[in-house]
C-alpha cells in the first residue's frame, strides 16, 4: 500500500490528459447537483414520478437528504476539478479516489439492489461507476 501512495512518478502526457478529462467530466456532472440544492419540492416530486418511482414524500428527512447529498456531490465536483489541474502532484490521491470509487461502486450497486430501485437505474449507475473508476484506476497505474 505504501508503494501505491509513494511520491508519484511522471506519467505520460497522454495519461495525464486522460485523467484530467475524466476528473473534469465527473466534476462538471457533480456540480450539476447544485440545481437540486435549491430545487422546489414540487419539481423533485415531478421528476421522481416521471422516472417511475412514484410519489415523493414531503418529509423533513427527504428534503434534508436530497439537498445535503446534492450539496455533497457539488462539493466533491469542485475538489475533483481542482485536482485535475495538477494530476502529477495529486496522483496518490487520484489513485485512492479510483480504487475507493470501485469499492463504492460495488456497495452502491448492492444498495440499489436492496432499495430496490428500477433495474434500469441499477444497471446504469453500477455500469457508470465501474467503467468510470475502472478507467481512472487503469490510467493511474504504474
Amino acid at each position: 500500500m505504501s508503494d501505491f501512495l509513494r511520491e508519484p512518478e511522471p506519467l505520460a502526457p497522454g495519461k495525464c490528459r486522460g485523467i484530467a478529462f475524466l476528473l473534469r467530466g465527473l466534476g462538471v456532472i457533480s456540480l450539476g447537483a447544485l440545481v437540486a440544492v435549491a430545487m422546489p419540492h414540487a419539481w423533485m416530486e415531478r421528476i421522481h414520478e416521471r422516472i417511475g418511482l412514484g410519489s415523493l414524500p414531503e418529509l423533513p428527512m427527504v428534503a434534508y437528504l436530497s439537498r445535503s447529498l446534492s450539496l455533497f456531490y457539488a462539493w466533491i465536483g469542485v475538489l475533483v476539478i481542482w485536482t485535475s489541474f495538477d494530476v502529477t502532484r495529486y496522483l496518490p490521491w487520484i489513485r485512492i479516489f479510483a480504487v475507493s470509487g470501485l469499492v463504492a461502486g460495488a456497495l452502491q450497486t448492492a444498495i440499489d439492489y436492496l432499495a430496490p430501485v428500477p433495474l434500469w437505474w441499477l444497471i446504469a449507475e453500477g455500469s457508470f461507476l465501474f467503467l468510470y473508476f475502472g478507467a481512472l484506476a487503469w490510467l493511474t497505474r504504474k
